[in-house]
């Protein structure tokens, strides 16, 4: 009787510990991004529970409130431009880059565009020293005497001034440039053309290499997760096709998590990460010639292979 008694009593007491462990719910693996088509996947995949994981995505609006994030650990990966993930690797926060993307980044123009050199006023996004200014200048090669350029707080303003007539050029990337495209049709000003798409011109600057200028990169404790970091990528793969075949279901993940993308008749896409080893060199390929250019943008050195790290 004793023995029945102890032992219910070990079921009662015991019962508060067993319930808190079964409703005890892992920290999420926070994920960040701009308002860019590699955001998207990660929301979806967030969303869709495509990774196996605990996942949340947030947005970020600016460089400078990615620098805060990252710095302050409140998110363990995010899509970050590779130079800024060298910067973080250089200044000793633990930083590996877990994939890069080649997404498309244009010079979009009001007609009648240019034939030869770009001509008149360039609005970049952003402050001096941001991508994609250092990119447009590395495969411009040389000064452009011709051409003024500009900056802006962002690729809102950069549209909005190039619609309204007071700039030639915005580079822009996706969804900016097709928004942008897509406004000029329906108001009064100029209209507005995809002229020139950066990677087809880096491609052809450095012989064949594809433009890799922004990262998902993995910070802190998340480094060394590399299960939990091979499932995230390969849930983004799993996205990216779900996104092909629901294109009404992710418009409604996008209103909630980055509305910004959502623009009327313009389908929502996502981009493919590449994870192989020369996707990997033709990232550190672009951190090099940045480096030629401004080594400070990198962090004033380039990374060795330590900063880039396949997940199987």
């Amino acid at each position: 009787m004793k023995q029945a008694v102890a032992l219910l009593a070990g079921l009662i007491f015991g019962l508060p510990a067993v319930l808190g462990a079964a409703t005890h719910k892992p920290k999420p693996f926070v994920i960040s991004g701009p308002p860019v088509a590699e955001s998207l996947v990660f929301a979806v995949m967030a969303d869709q529970g495509f990774s196996g994981e605990s996942v949340k995505f947030i947005t970020w609006q600016s460089p400078d409130q990615a620098r805060a994030l990252i710095a302050a650990g409140k998110i363990q990966g995010s899509v970050v431009t590779t130079s800024a993930a060298a910067v973080f690797f250089n200044k000793g926060i633990k930083t590996t880059v877990a994939g890069v993307f080649s997404s498309p980044l244009w010079i979009v123009s009001a007609r009648p565009v240019p034939q030869g050199p770009v001509k008149g006023t360039l609005l970049f996004p952003f402050g001096p020293g941001e991508m994609p200014e250092i990119v447009f200048h590395i495969i411009m090669e040389k000064r452009l005497p011709h051409l003024e350029t500009r900056h802006t707080g962002g690729a809102l303003e950069a549209m909005n001034l190039l619609l309204m007539g007071r700039a030639d050029h915005a580079l822009l990337a996706e969804p900016a440039a097709s928004l942008a495209v897509a406004r000029s049709r329906k108001m009064p000003g100029p209209e507005l053309v995809k002229h020139l798409d950066l990677r087809t011109l880096w491609e052809k600057r450095f012989n064949g290499w594809p433009l890799c200028v922004s990262s998902f990169a993995v910070f802190g404790d998340a480094v060394d997760k590399p299960g939990q970091v091979a499932a995230i990528i390969k849930g983004y793969g799993l996205a990216l096709d779900w996104i092909k075949k629901h294109p009404e279901e992710t418009r409604a993940i996008a209103k909630k998590t980055v509305p910004a993308l959502v623009i009327s008749g313009i389908p929502l896409h996502g981009t493919p990460m590449l994870t192989s080893k020369k996707a990997f060199d033709a990232a550190r390929l672009f951190l090099e010639k940045i480096h030629d250019l401004d080594p400070g943008a990198v962090g004033k050195v380039v990374p060795g292979p330590d900063l880039f790290r396949g997940y199987p």
